[in-house]
């Protein structure tokens, strides 16, 4: 596997919230879903699905937000509200929310999901779309594809 110029930093806005990137991302995606728009107040949010023993909190204490389901937990820094990353339930990852690392400078899109509900003039640069979520037998080689063409720091 190509060098990812691991560990990396990462933090919210204003600092309170601290975090740390042990494992290469499997797969950057841009969901246009309508929750995923509001919750960020721009066309897509943007995603690294970090394996959970690669992620952690080491500074701060995040706190929940958005819908409050139990399916899944947003977190967000407690004192300037960013949206730091999401806990899907039952799933061995974080979405980790990259414009919180030092430099996401590199960091592209390698799938996009929920494009039915794409704004108009919203454009990922994303290699494959799906029209709502990829399906779970999608994930394996959409992750081989990224671990081989999708975009590193440098």
């Amino acid at each position: 596997m190509t060098d990812w110029k691991l560990p990396w930093s990462a933090s919210c806005l204003c600092g309170q919230v601290k975090m740390r990137i042990t494992a290469p991302p499997m797969v950057a995606m841009a969901c246009h879903c309508r929750a995923c728009q509001k919750l960020t107040s721009g066309a897509y949010s943007l995603t690294l699905l970090i394996p959970e023993d690669g992620f952690a909190v080491i500074e701060g204490a995040p706190v929940i937000g958005g819908l409050h389901r139990a399916e899944i937990q947003h977190s967000f820094c407690p004192n300037c509200k960013n949206w730091l990353f999401s806990r899907p339930q039952g799933r061995p990852f974080v979405n980790f929310r990259p414009a919180m690392l030092g430099d996401s400078s590199w960091v592209q899109p390698y799938v996009e999901s929920c494009v039915e509900d794409r704004l108009p003039g919203a454009v990922s640069g994303a290699k494959h779309a799906y029209e709502g979520f990829p399906p779970p037998g999608d994930y394996a080689k959409l992750m081989e594809g990224y671990a081989r063409e999708g975009a590193k720091p440098e």
